[in-house]
């Protein structure tokens, strides 16, 4: 495995190498939404965007009020329009210069178990975000987000309760294939969205190739590691 190990390194070093300001979606690309709209226009933009998690600002992109996530209006979907959505922002902001290193950026997201980030420019005002999906294409490839549901899921099923599933396969997916309640993954997930994504959560380093990690009632293993990527995890049902 030592050559394998030396590719995981390389792309290690080469990862700490970049800046947020280079992963970053710029603010004009933002899907964003003033704190004044009503709930009618929000839900609009929700359903609309796809996205999970959406920058709440006032009056402009500079002024962010926190970060509104999608989870948290499930439970509000039939409200009237005078609904005050307003309540469920949440106030954490995390605020990063656009110099910050991606790498130092992960472990940022990790201890403070945050998925996004304003991006700062040298003036003080906000250039972007980054997601941690966005840092996740860098380390484990292409993520996709939780409400994304154009693309068909790519396992195979070697067995009674035995799958290979891609890294980047939703846990939501998983659970739905493996036919299990959504909820056996949430001790340890934190803001995971992924497989690959639980098992950074859970380990905290890119694992090695054959790494095996127990969760609730399934055995997860690292079948392929290509370089950055996690790229095939073997789910077995215990």
């Amino acid at each position: 495995q030592s050559g394998q190990e030396a590719d995981i390194l390389k792309g290690i070093v080469k990862f700490s190498d970049h800046q947020v300001k280079q992963i970053m979606k710029p603010r004009i690309d933002v899907v964003a939404i003033e704190i004044e709209e009503n709930y009618s226009s929000l839900m609009t933009m929700v359903k609309n965007s796809g996205y999970s998690r959406i920058p709440v600002f006032e009056e402009d992109f500079d002024s962010i009020k926190g970060i509104l996530y999608v989870k948290d209006l499930l439970g509000h979907t039939q409200e009237e329009n005078d609904f005050k959505w307003q309540e469920l922002i949440r106030d954490q902001v995390l605020y990063v210069p656009e110099s910050k290193k991606i790498d130092e950026l992960l472990k940022e997201f990790q201890s403070k178990r945050m998925h996004i980030a304003i991006i700062v420019d040298e003036y003080g005002g906000s250039a972007g975000i980054v997601t941690l999906e966005d840092i996740m294409e860098e380390v484990v490839g292409d993520i996709r987000d939780e409400f994304d549901e154009d693309q068909e899921v790519d396992y195979i099923q070697i067995g009674k309760d035995n799958y290979i599933f891609e890294g980047k396969t939703l846990l939501n997916d998983v659970c739905r294939i493996i036919g299990e309640d959504t909820s056996i993954f949430d001790e340890e997930k934190g803001e995971a969205d992924s497989l690959a994504g639980l098992i950074l959560e859970i380990t905290g380093v890119i694992p090695k190739q054959e790494k095996e990690i127990t969760v609730g009632k399934t055995l997860l293993k690292v079948i392929s590691v290509n370089k950055r990527r996690i790229e095939k995890i073997n789910v077995r049902k215990k």
